[in-house]
């Protein structure tokens, strides 16, 4: 039987077509028109915030190692931008260590009692935790939104490439998620990709 298993295991990795895992990152380009030949690329992000900033050189240093020039003052210009998703969370932490209790009688006197939570494996107690706690409902997702414009004739502007990236907050957090999907998008420029998967950090 055990050896059953392992045969099904192996086959079902390599069929295709199988959906991505959860820690991988999803990317997406079209190609409208034709990049110009030989034309730099100034580098601008849509806000100027530190995160912005980091990223826009980073983005310099991939399109130089992938054989692209950088000039600021080209009128070839990639932009991005950062579009965050906040997750949704559940809290469920019920922990408690002391419940009182009072009833009413007939006679109208009240019956009351207190009693210590010493152990609740559901809501915790005074020596455990309990499994209460913060669950992740819809955990939070980064997209990476590039685009390339420039010059398409006599007072015309064409969107020449359009990319984005995107992926779930895992234990990496977003800035080390974003610079993640920064590769995949510089290699992509100027060609359509119909859904590719990428790693994403740990």
């Amino acid at each position: 039987m055990r050896y059953m298993i392992g045969g099904v295991v192996a086959i079902l990795l390599l069929l295709p077509g199988l959906p991505a895992a959860a820690e991988d990152g999803r990317l997406t380009a079209v190609s409208s028109t034709p990049l110009p030949a030989g034309k730099p690329f100034a580098v601008r992000p849509l806000d100027d915030s530190d995160e912005a900033l980091k990223l826009k050189s980073l983005f310099e240093q991939e399109l130089v190692a992938h054989r692209h020039r950088i000039d600021p003052k080209s009128d070839v210009v990639l932009t991005f931008e950062i579009i965050d998703e906040v997750g949704a969370y559940s809290v469920t932490d019920r922990r408690y260590f002391i419940e009182l209790k009072a009833q009413g009688s007939r006679t109208g006197g009240e019956d009351a009692q207190a009693r210590f939570n010493v152990f609740d494996s559901n809501s915790g107690g005074i020596l455990n935790k309990g499994s209460g706690g913060t669950k992740i409902v819809t955990p939070s997702k980064y997209r990476l939104k590039v685009t390339i414009d420039g010059p398409a004739g006599p007072g015309r502007l064409a969107r020449f490439w359009q990319g984005m990236a995107s992926g779930n907050l895992g234990t990496a957090n977003n800035e080390k998620l974003v610079r993640a999907m920064v590769v995949p998008l510089v290699r992509s420029i100027g060609k359509t990709v119909k859904g590719e998967n990428f790693p994403l950090p740990d």
